[in-house]
């Protein structure tokens, strides 16, 4: 049967494009496969001089703070806030002919505008590709791979890319499934889905990914096997890990990046997070803005040193992590985080400031059967709020027990509620938070609260 006009016409724009967007990434690619061969610490300061100097010439708020001398590491950290009031003074002169506007997720407060353009976003994709050829050993588009999606905002961009976004992922191999709101039943069609697509690797948020693997174990369903999990977006908690690997029976990696700055680490088969060099620099400061040593952790801050529409320098994105002290034994050049403990809202924090690891409350519900999900709420420095969904009758002697665990590091006087509900509404990005603070940040008391 003869192809229509119409279809040959689509066939031909389909390898325009394929041919278009291989010799366009396969630059940025050289270009980061020749850092890190010759000396990826040292080109990453070349970069980031380049980029000081354009963003003094370019720009208002840069121009100001560089004045009189002044060079990258007398720079104060970029907040959210700062963003929002000095947009149009962060932001350089002339503008690039492909620059858009972004904003972050805002899981942190109020979503923040900033701008991006092509170069930028050439090389974090070009830098996400690096990852999957060189710590995950394939090439992440030419195999076929699915994607467990939560985001109402992309999920509506995907639905609304028309044919070009379809062409996009047919020549990707993508598969997207939305996980945003999803019920039991679509659950199960998903893993029935994947099970038929067979993909090379499967893909998705944090959280999704532990769901579908609950609703496989509930159900006594096995689960497809691909090479390797991927898993973005969210913080991957340990639990979350091992239900992941368990039920599919395979490793998990775990990526880091954000829409502020692209690409920032990605995990290795020894599980350290390499320090993507090429695109970001990541410094850990403490809470006075002061560097602090290897091994300590403190929030991280981060320098994109490919977006010059909109310099990102020392911008405090908002986790929680600390420095490699040693060399990793997977032999790659490129630093290494040795934790990344999530948001710094989900953490709780002390009269005071200190910061209390999120991740101690929620292995406190480890192994208990009749918790079915759970979200653990600082209210108060001295005030908890549980909310749970029961799987059956709640366990009394669980209860005081992490009754008990809660006050030995909050308080003896700690108040804790207990509040059984039906259901646990996930945020606006579609990501299930386990621990928030929800303290406001000018509370007495919290100089240092991050909330």
């Amino acid at each position: 049967m003869l192809l229509s006009e119409r279809a040959w016409r689509h066939r031909l724009y389909l390898l325009y494009l394929l041919l278009r967007s291989n010799v366009y990434f396969k630059d940025y690619a050289k270009r980061i496969e020749a850092m890190v061969r010759e000396d990826p610490l040292a080109m990453s300061e070349r970069h980031l001089q380049e980029l000081v100097n354009y963003a003094k010439g370019h720009s208002p708020y840069y121009a100001e703070l560089l004045s009189d001398g002044a060079d990258f590491h007398s720079l104060p950290v970029l907040t959210k806030d700062i963003m929002r009031e000095r947009f149009d003074d962060i932001r350089t002169l002339p503008e690039s002919p492909t620059a858009y506007r972004n904003s972050s997720g805002g899981s942190t407060g109020r979503p923040a505008t900033f701008v991006q353009d092509a170069h930028y976003a050439s090389w974090s994709n070009a830098t996400q590709g690096y990852y999957f050829r060189e710590m995950l050993g394939v090439e992440m588009d030419t195999v076929k791979n699915l994607w467990l999606w939560g985001s109402e905002r992309d999920s509506l961009q995907l639905k609304d890319r028309g044919f070009r976004g379809k062409a996009a992922n047919f020549l990707t191999n993508k598969v997207f499934l939305n996980t945003f709101d999803v019920d039991e039943k679509t659950w199960l069609e998903y893993i029935e889905v994947i099970r038929r697509y067979r993909p090379h690797y499967i893909a998705g948020y944090a959280g999704s990914l532990y769901e579908i693997a609950r609703v496989a174990r509930r159900h006594n369903v096995r689960m497809y096997k691909p090479e390797f999990v991927y898993s973005s977006a969210e913080t991957l908690r340990d639990f979350m890990r091992a239900e992941v690997e368990e039920q599919f029976g395979t490793k998990v990696y775990d990526y880091y990046g954000s829409r502020e700055v692209g690409a920032i680490a990605g995990e290795c088969a020894q599980g350290n997070r390499h320090i993507f060099v090429m695109n970001n620099i990541v410094e850990i400061f403490d809470d006075s803005d002061c560097p602090v040593d290897d091994g300590t952790e403190g929030k991280l801050v981060i320098t994109c040193l490919h977006n010059y529409s909109f310099p990102m320098i020392r911008y405090e994105i908002g986790d929680v992590g600390a420095m490699g002290t040693q060399p990793c034994k997977c032999g790659s050049k490129l630093p290494h985080l040795s934790s990344l403990s999530g948001r710094i809202t989900d953490h709780f924090v002390l009269k005071g400031g200190k910061l209390v690891h999120g991740e101690f409350a929620t292995h406190l519900f480890y192994f208990r059967d009749w918790v079915d999900q759970f979200q653990v709420d600082q209210l108060d420095f001295d005030r908890l709020r549980i909310r749970v969904v029961r799987r059956g009758a709640v366990n009394d002697d669980d209860v005081a027990e992490i009754n008990h665990s809660l006050r030995v590091v909050m308080g003896s006087d700690c108040r804790v509620e207990w509040d059984f509900v039906e259901s646990i509404e996930k945020s606006a990005q579609g990501k299930f938070v386990f621990t928030r603070c929800l303290i406001p940040a000018d509370a007495p008391g919290g100089s240092s609260n991050p909330a």
